[in-house]
């Protein structure tokens, strides 16, 4: 499964309900079909690193859009038992490995990175620390036959937002301040970018004389500075424009429904971004409310919001990996 050709691109954002839920999601937009569905892995999930072998243990349970790939469920995007939460996304062109393993460390290629960390870190000031101990290793021996350039988001219960993008100095955890994250270029250039778009405002401008000619506006022209394309700079702005400024959510269920808003003015539809080996595009959006331990997942056929609730039961009695498919045809709620 060489992805050499591949075109991804995705978005992420952090957010906050006026009742104290914490939530992250993303847009999965990827032109191979990974075929991930909602999937909670258990406490005590074993699992075997592509790289060299070796077998680790998930210590805490995880909840998230996973796909099997031999052995191994691989998971894109989850959050854990302790509301610890995180999301890949393709950091094409930027994205720096070790290229010799570190003995006595944890030698991982990049797809497995998340399933360390949602598997054994309770928080962001854990991860901090446990990071100094993992390496991601340029190899070809990852389950997508090509180790994949990848940067990640992460959030917790505190509600801060953090971001990891190796870049040749290893796994450092920096803040992300925006709480949004997309693709290249890094992080710090998204977010000195933002100095360009300060004239963008939910407001309207007024009238405006040019001579003895007014000029009246012609509907909503304070947003005339946004963006408007798939780009990763795009998307960025855009959605960091509309996360500030959309109306806050007043609690959790009204959140999703936000984030959803948020995350459809990024979507990608199928064939609005192609190359010659097919379309990237949205293949879906995942929202997870960490406070109240809820995936919510909604795939690109398929609108309806399909709902995941880690249950203390499934927490302390599950022992095997459980996929939650989901309908991909569209359904419809029919009202007469």
């Amino acid at each position: 499964m060489n992805q050499k050709g591949v075109v991804a691109m995705c978005t992420s954002i952090s957010y906050e309900a006026l009742d104290g839920a914490k939530f992250l999601s993303r847009t999965m937009d990827f032109a191979f079909e990974l075929n991930g569905r909602p999937t909670f892995l258990p406490r005590d999930y074993e699992w075997i690193s592509s790289f060299d072998k070796k077998t680790y243990k998930a210590d805490y349970a995880i909840l998230g859009t996973g796909a099997k790939y031999g052995n191994n469920y691989m998971v894109a995007d989850g959050t854990n038992e302790y509301g610890l939460a995180a999301a890949e996304l393709y950091f094409a062109h930027k994205a720096e490995y070790d290229h010799e393993p570190t003995d006595g460390a944890i030698n991982l290629v990049s797809e497995e990175f998340i399933l360390w960390a949602l598997g054994n870190n309770k928080s962001l000031a854990e991860l901090k620390d446990n990071i100094k101990n993992v390496h991601i290793i340029e190899s070809d021996k990852g389950v997508m036959g090509k180790n994949q350039p990848l940067h990640w988001i992460f959030s917790d219960l505190t509600g801060a937002t953090y971001v990891i993008e190796p870049e040749g100095d290893g796994l450092i955890l920096q803040e992300d301040k925006t709480g949004v994250m997309t693709n290249t270029p890094d992080y710090q250039w998204h977010e000195t970018n933002l100095a360009n778009y300060l004239g963008a405002q939910p407001n309207n401008f007024g009238s405006k004389k040019f001579g003895d000619l007014e000029v009246q506006p012609l509907g909503q022209n304070g947003t005339f500075r946004l963006p408007g394309g798939y780009t990763a700079v795009d998307r960025f702005v855009r959605t960091a424009f509309n996360r500030e400024v959309i109306e806050k959510a007043a609690d959790a269920t009204e959140a999703v429904n936000t984030i959803m808003h948020i995350l459809d003015s990024v979507d990608v539809p199928k064939g609005a971004n192609t190359k010659p080996d097919g379309p990237s595009y949205t293949q879906y959006q995942s929202i997870f409310d960490m406070t109240n331990r809820i995936m919510y997942y909604i795939p690109y056929g398929n609108r309806t919001v399909f709902k995941v609730r880690m249950t203390d039961e499934m927490i302390g009695a599950q022992k095997t990996p459980k996929e939650f498919p989901v309908a991909l045809t569209q359904e419809f709620n029919e009202l007469n």
